[in-house]
């Protein structure tokens, strides 16, 4: 099964609590504390290779804030779709019923697992992923991208306001914030709560049968890095540094009984994409995606030219006299 995401011409910050845990994936998280701390160090990563990145002769002119804000968005989509393919991965391999579109039920998959952590850091993921698909959708209409109603994925606007609403029908006190910057209306808002309670109910009741038991082994699951040359060398080096497949890899093995072992990887494929193959039980990440939403953020996020420049370091400031 290959899963292209629609993105023009073509993306998260998570602690992987719901699959630590011997809890279904829409169980409330064993250890807030833990899933807390988990989050922080992984932070720490990102807010590391944000720091590196200033060394770069094509990013040293950005501001420190500009840089982090442009990190956190390419790796919180990054981890958005790589846990929406484990979604796809998840129906495929365990058998699992959809009703409905296989796409909708992967997003759904990612997002009611990454509400449930309730960890800052999770809800940061989330809020990056739908910043993501509205990005696309204005980017779309700047290019005059035809919209392709037949398309296996939903609209970008309905997909990024599909995680608004399960965020806001899972609390509405604490994202009262995201509906009101995202004009989402009150009566839907009211209404998303029941839309998230039948999402979470169904992950729980497929995936707890699925759950690994503390004496089951686990399944093994491989991490490859591809090689990645020119533009793409920064993307890599990015994701690399935050161990974004090894944190992945060990925790879906630690939390459900696969069928068979698999592969997650990235790879450099000739454009932006992510897919689930399970003919050769492979999930792949390409580098161009994370590129692509490197150049997406830059070109249609809202910072302002000033924010992205860096302040002049004290000794460059020196003014000649007149």
């Amino acid at each position: 099964m290959t899963s292209r995401l629609r993105r023009g011409p073509l993306l998260l910050l998570l602690t992987f609590a719901f699959l630590v845990s011997a809890e279904p994936i829409v169980a409330q998280p064993a250890s807030s504390e833990a899933a807390s701390s988990e989050g922080e160090k992984f932070q720490a990563k990102i807010n590391a290779t944000a720091h590196a990145l200033g060394d770069n002769p094509r990013f040293k002119k950005l501001s420190p804030e500009y840089r982090q804000e442009l990190v956190e968005f390419v790796v919180g989509n990054m981890l958005f779709v790589l846990l929406h393919e484990i979604g796809h991965a998840a129906i495929t391999q365990m058998d699992l019923p959809v009703l409905g579109r296989p796409e909708d039920a992967a997003d759904s998959f990612a997002a009611v697992g990454l509400i449930r952590i309730g960890s800052v850091f999770s809800h940061r993921v989330l809020a990056e992923a739908a910043k993501g698909w509205f990005l696309a959708d204005r980017r779309d209409v700047s290019v005059g991208d035809s919209v392709a109603f037949y398309d296996e994925h939903g609209l970008n606007q309905q997909r990024a306001y599909q995680i608004v609403c399960l965020m806001v029908g899972s609390d509405a006190d604490k994202f009262k914030d995201v509906a009101a910057e995202t004009k989402l209306p009150q009566g839907r808002q009211e209404s998303c709560a029941r839309d998230f309670r039948s999402a979470a109910h169904s992950w729980d009741l497929v995936l707890t049968p699925r759950l690994r038991a503390p004496d089951q082994p686990k399944t093994k699951i491989d991490v490859d890095y591809g090689d990645a040359k020119g533009d793409l060398a920064v993307a890599a080096q990015v994701l690399r540094s935050i161990g974004l497949l090894e944190t992945v890899s060990e925790y879906t093995a630690e939390a459900f009984a696969w069928p068979t072992p698999f592969t997650l990887e990235l790879q450099s494929c000739g454009f932006p994409n992510a897919r689930w193959d399970l003919s050769t039980h492979k999930l792949t990440l390409c580098y161009e995606l994370a590129a692509d939403f490197a150049v997406l953020y830059t070109d249609y996020g809202a910072a302002s030219a000033q924010a992205r420049r860096a302040a002049p370091r004290a000794k460059t400031r020196k003014r000649k006299s007149k």
